[in-house]
């Protein structure tokens, strides 16, 4: 499942987010997206021409933007429009790029008993091929992204961002992998100059930093400062 939200066609850009839809479709059988605000016609006529069953929810609640975003109260809509009947959820935002190995590593957590999978989360910087080195303190930490459907869970009251947990008191059991996940944020030039026009640039993209190409399936040690 993924959020279409409007500020993303210009924050991310809509080649790069036409990248990250297509990147989760491939992992996918059915995919159900929530529309936040406007989306123009050529993403929506991109997602309707993936061969995956494509379910679109037209959403009307106001969610806020930047820093008062609903993010959690948004994905939970999302997550309780799906049916059921399916084993697992992955929830990319269309920024994100998930593991390629992530199918595997869905099997593992299921042969675990997990309900839910962490990732390491990564950033792109110029190029969504070139990786900012983990430094102490940066990027932001783990992020959960994948999910088993239950009837009990809910991303309404999470301990932290993207962050599910249940409404009848079970906690859930987690696949903390060693992973990443590429954020696509900064992921092209423009993309960089648009967010310092946004005021969302931080200090610490304009100190000097040692860029890493990335490699499918490395886990966070890969990246990190020695």
């Amino acid at each position: 499942m993924m959020r279409l939200a409007e500020i993303d066609q210009t924050k991310v850009g809509k080649d790069l987010m036409k990248y990250s839809i297509e990147w989760m479709a491939n992992k996918c059988d059915s995919i159900y997206f929530l529309k936040i605000g406007n989306i123009d016609d050529d993403i929506m006529n991109f997602i309707q021409k993936l061969p995956q069953k494509v379910y679109i929810t037209n959403q009307s609640i106001d969610y806020k933007t930047g820093w008062m975003f609903q993010n959690n109260e948004s994905l939970d809509d999302l997550y309780q429009s799906i049916p059921k009947e399916y084993d697992w959820v992955i929830y990319p935002d269309a920024d994100d790029l998930l593991p390629e190995n992530l199918l595997e590593l869905i099997q593992e957590a299921d042969i675990i008993g997990a309900d839910v999978i962490r990732f390491h989360f990564i950033e792109t910087f110029g190029d969504k091929e070139k990786i900012i080195q983990i430094k102490s303190g940066f990027p932001i930490g783990p992020h959960f992204k994948v999910i088993k459907m239950n009837d009990d869970i809910t991303f309404r009251g999470g301990d932290g961002f993207n962050e599910p947990t249940t409404n009848s008191g079970r906690k859930l059991n987690r696949y903390e992998t060693e992973y990443c996940m590429r954020h696509l944020r900064y992921a092209t030039p423009s993309g960089i100059e648009e967010r310092k026009k946004m005021n969302y640039f931080q200090e610490y993209f304009l100190q000097d930093h040692k860029l890493i190409d990335y490699k499918p399936n490395q886990t966070r040690k890969y990246y990190e400062e020695s």
